[in-house]
């Protein structure tokens, strides 16, 4: 009995001893195997070769002597569970000649895709991941039946892999615990609250109930823009902003242009041995679950009810063009930005229309925040938000130009710049360059008439949404594409704010977000519109260059269904808000019947989406194409993509070339020049800021562009010596990511609820 009431009154203890020998566990278990716990070199006579293969430093095969298939096979391995790297080296002219794993146990407890031996590389790196120990576990070898190939080394390593990933799951083990504790402790309002969006992120996260990804339309290219990450940081570069292993290796300026902070949580996930499909999934989990909460947060803020809050996060987070954007069209950095629009419109609100005059510093904040995490996602859905908050300022122009509300959006403009200029001063330092976005040459922007890649009204509010197709013109109709639209259930609230502003004008004129909303409904409708193959989109482009410029920068129309569903769902929360105080008796038929063609109209979806699109499974780096860059925009203009070779370096009076090695974007190498000098062109990308030095006494050589926009680095004639070339971000580069880091610590260290800290101590 007293143990029993030691629990009870010392449980915030014993949880937090808890977590503490839980964290303790996993990080020991990771520390005592961080060294290879197996390891295994095959001697030439250990494998079990084929007839007609040839044995000697290595084991050749070739089309005269044998045809396609297992043409090597190492003996029977005894393996624990864990993840194992198997290295290979060998020697091939041509392509189609695969390293495969065969094992006893199935596919869902031995995950090892093979791979396909590159002829220019002539070594490759295969993750296997076991989850059950195996007595039967070979690695074959596969021969194309075309040219030849020879294996010249094979090994297999233990990774940590395995402890690192206990790592984490130690992490969510202890926020559940807190969870649940903070859950026991909750009020039974709180508690419902909680259940309810703890379902509501488990809805959204659907899809991802497979060990597969399904294909979406820019999966490939953030799935590179992952990796590359991961790749900067295991070479000891941060923040990455010339993202390696693009290109062949070659590097690509994708960081620079484009936002991927939320980006390091994934590519940390890959650093910790998660494989590239997981580590996706997780991030996916986490955008999904940020929304859910933000939302529900945002909404809560600006209509102070739980109720309505609950609505606006479920009409939100299930609203069909966000669906669309996570897993049809799989567009990372839009379905990121869609996160923080609603806190983006819950600090406007709170300063136009809210509680600025009590709390002025908070909305600040608020705003500040929610353009952050825009800028830092999406430059896109940015613009988009400036363009609305115009819009929006434009109808309450007289409110502005009061005191306090001009100084609350003056400090959320420089506050949002403070937070961002660790990347608006590179991508204004870059912006200018001759890359292919800057070409007149570059092929990009859409193609034909701008407003035929608008939509029809029939996709915009259907209620069955088809998931699956790409996007065409107007003239192509509408079967091959999937329906981009705002969906049933914010049409609801359009139509039910409609019938409350003609039937009940003069209860609705009284309340205090009555003009929010009609302004945000007139919005709405003017944004619909202009995703619409109706809207003037090819008269506005012909008044010259640069609004043409400007327009089709946008790529679609259909875009602006992303900030259109924002200001349609603060529409909806507020005409059932309304319709709950003045249609007491008709409001629980018509929430019920909404919420099941909400459930329809999302259902039908997931269903589609789950059940038609085909298996994506992808493990691996060495599984993606580094080339996949779509239409090319950030690479210098007047590269040719098809001539970028893997490791290709080209020299032209250089004597000696040794101890070369490439780290990301680094490489170092020794090397003689003869009298007349000459020159090294390195597999490298060419964009500002490269410097090459010597090693020993620092004197730096000249590097520019060579043949097919490389790295070209001249040196003097008779030099001799050890140099290092890489990209270093200049001083101001440095200086803007500090400003910003103070500026966040600052922000964090004023908004911290240090005073209930210090009551709940007292």
């Amino acid at each position: 009995m007293n143990f029993m009431r030691f629990c009870k009154l010392h449980t915030k203890y014993i949880i937090v001893g808890v977590q503490i020998i839980i964290l303790f566990f996993a990080l020991s278990s990771w520390i005592l195997h961080r060294g290879n716990a197996y390891g295994k070199v095959f001697a030439l006579d250990e494998y079990i070769l084929r007839d007609n293969v040839v044995v000697g430093e290595d084991v050749t095969t070739d089309e005269i002597m044998g045809e396609s298939g297992v043409f090597l096979s190492t003996p029977a391995l005894h393996l624990e569970k864990g993840i194992y790297q198997i290295h290979v080296n060998y020697n091939a002219d041509r392509v189609g000649n695969i390293i495969n794993v065969s094992c006893d146990l199935g596919t869902m407890e031995c995950f090892a895709p093979p791979i396909e031996l590159d002829p220019s590389v002539h070594s490759s790196i295969m993750t296997a991941e076991i989850t059950r120990s195996t007595d039967d576990l070979r690695i074959e070898a596969f021969f194309s039946g075309s040219g030849y190939i020879s294996i010249t080394n094979m090994e297999i390593y233990e990774t940590s892999g395995r402890y690192k990933k206990n790592i984490f799951y130690a992490v969510l083990l202890c926020c559940l615990i807190s969870m649940a504790y903070c859950f026991k402790r909750s009020a039974p309002s709180a508690r419902r609250v909680f259940l309810a969006l703890s379902g509501l992120f488990l809805v959204t996260c659907y899809p991802l109930y497979t060990d597969f990804l399904s294909v979406g339309h820019d999966i490939p290219f953030h799935l590179l823009r992952i990796e590359a990450i991961k790749e900067g940081l295991s070479c000891g570069t941060f923040p990455v902003k010339l993202h390696p292993f693009w290109a062949k290796g070659h590097g690509y300026a994708v960081g620079i242009y484009y936002g991927d902070a939320l980006l390091y949580f994934p590519a940390f996930l890959r650093l910790l041995g998660f494989s590239v499909q997981s580590a996706y999934k997780y991030f996916v989990a986490l955008i999904n679950l940020g929304t859910v909460c933000i939302s529900y947060y945002s909404f809560g803020k600006i209509f102070t009810d739980k109720k309505t809050a609950l609505l606006g996060s479920i009409a939100y987070s299930l609203s069909p063009y966000r669906l669309m954007d996570v897993y049809t069209r799989a567009s990372v950095g839009e379905y990121t930005a869609m996160m923080f629009l609603p806190l983006v419109l819950c600090g406007f609100y709170l300063i136009m229309y809210g509680a600025s005059e009590n709390k002025p510093w908070k909305s600040v904040v608020i705003t500040a925040l929610g353009f952050t995490g825009l800028v830092q996602s999406h430059i896109l859905s940015s613009l988009m938000a400036v363009f609305t908050v115009f819009l929006v300022c434009l109808c309450g122009i007289r409110r502005i130009f009061q005191k306090q509300i001009l100084i609350s959006l003056i400090s959320a403009a420089a506050f949002t710049l403070l937070l961002n200029l660790n990347f608006i001063v590179p991508f204004l330092d870059f912006y200018g360059e001759d890359i292919q976005m800057n070409s007149p040459d570059w092929s990009g922007r859409p193609m034909g008439s701008f407003q035929s890649n608008g939509l029809f009204p029939i996709q915009i509010f259907t209620l069955f949404q088809k998931s699956n197709g790409g996007v065409g013109q107007a003239i192509g109709g509408i079967h091959n594409e999937p329906s981009l639209g705002i969906g049933i259930f914010l049409t609801i609230g359009m139509i039910l704010f409609l019938y409350l502003l003609f039937i009940h004008y003069q209860e609705l004129k009284n309340d205090k977000n009555y003009f929010s909303a009609l302004v945000c409904t007139g919005l709405g409708a003017l944004l619909l519109y202009m995703c619409s193959c109706y809207f003037p989109w090819d008269a506005l482009a012909s008044m010259g260059a640069g609004v043409k410029n400007a327009i089709y920068n946008l790529q679609f129309p259909w875009r602006l269904l992303a900030p259109a569903t924002m200001v349609l769902t603060f529409v909806l929360c507020y005409s059932f808000d309304f319709a709950a105080k003045l249609l007491p008796r008709q409001f629980p038929s018509l929430l019920t019947g909404s919420i099941l063609l909400l459930m329809i109209n999302c259902g039908w979806y997931f269903y589609d989406f789950s059940f038609t699109q085909e298996p994506y499974r992808i493990y691996n780096s060495s599984e993606l194409n580094t080339m996949t860059m779509y239409s090319y925009e950030y690479l210098p203009a007047g590269t040719n993509p098809e001539e970028i070779s893997e490791n290709s370096i080209v020299k032209e009076g250089i004597l000696s070339l040794d101890s070369y090695q490439k780290l990301g974007t680094d490489i170092t190498c020794s090397f003689s020049v003869g009298e007349e000098g000459g020159y090294i062109e390195f597999p490298l990308l060419y964009y500002k800021y490269y410097r090459c030095i010597d090693i020993d006494n620092a004197q730096s050589f000249p590097v520019h562009a060579g043949t097919n926009n490389v790295v070209r680095v001249e040196f003097p004639g008779s030099y001799s010596g050890r140099i290092q070339l890489g990209f270093r971000e200049p001083w101001f580069w440095r200086l803007a990511e500090c400003v910003s880091c103070l500026t966040f610590l600052m922000i964090f260290l004023s908004i911290f609820p240090w005073k209930r800290i210090r009551e709940k101590k007292k």
